[in-house]
């Protein structure tokens, strides 16, 4: 007996249906295992971005920060050894060297600044490392330029360590001191050690040495 030709379009139809379950255990297991390799493959190189991004960005404020402190030992190594005006001889040389500030006269060689002596503080404000420069009470008389505002040449400072070198007299050996002020003459050597919020920019201390005369 011949199947009817609706018998045949059953049977059709539970072929298409078997075909159609879906995937095996053994594929869906496989698909996994590949979602499973991209999924590593994206995560890695979405890491390896994010690293050579922030690399990029500490290299960056690491060359800022080492411009900022070569221009901050520069003013300091341009330290003079003037004395207060007082008429006395063994007077005091205008030089108040504290832990965290520094006030002195420093030359300036005519860049940035006219040349000539030129009264300069460091201190911190804040977060900021900041930097004034003003011209001696005399030579404001003579028409050079007034107070420059303050500069910030670094900022997220969490703290400013001056440190002196040298003999405060001549009976006591030469050491470190964390202030020089009211003496009569410079300290050797004056250390700049700068603790910043970001850890990862912490640099050594730097060592300037100052001219006596």
């Amino acid at each position: 007996m011949r199947p009817t030709a609706q018998n045949r379009r059953h049977a059709r139809v539970r072929r298409i249906r078997s075909g159609e379950q879906g995937l095996t255990l053994i594929e869906l297991l496989l698909s996994l295992a590949i979602l499973a390799v991209l999924t590593a493959f994206l995560a890695g190189g979405l890491s390896m971005g994010r690293r050579a991004f922030d690399a990029d960005r500490v290299s960056g404020i690491g060359s800022e920060t080492d411009a900022a402190i070569q221009a901050i030992t520069g003013l300091i190594a341009s330290a003079l050894p003037v004395r207060a005006r007082t008429g006395n001889e063994q007077a005091a040389v205008t030089f108040d060297g504290r832990q965290s500030s520094l006030l002195f006269i420093g030359l300036s060689e005519g860049r940035s600044l006219r040349g000539g002596p030129h009264n300069i503080s460091l201190r911190q404000l804040g977060g900021d490392l900041i930097i004034k420069v003003a011209a001696p009470a005399d030579g404001a008389k003579k028409g050079v330029e007034p107070s420059i505002p303050n500069v910030v040449v670094l900022r997220s400072v969490r703290e400013v360590h001056f440190g002196y070198f040298g003999k405060t007299n001549p009976s006591e050996a030469a050491g470190w001191r964390t202030d020089w002020f009211g003496l009569d003459h410079l300290p050797d050597l004056v250390s700049v050690r700068i603790d910043f919020e970001d850890g990862r920019r912490g640099e050594p201390a730097t060592i300037v040495a100052l001219r006596q005369g």
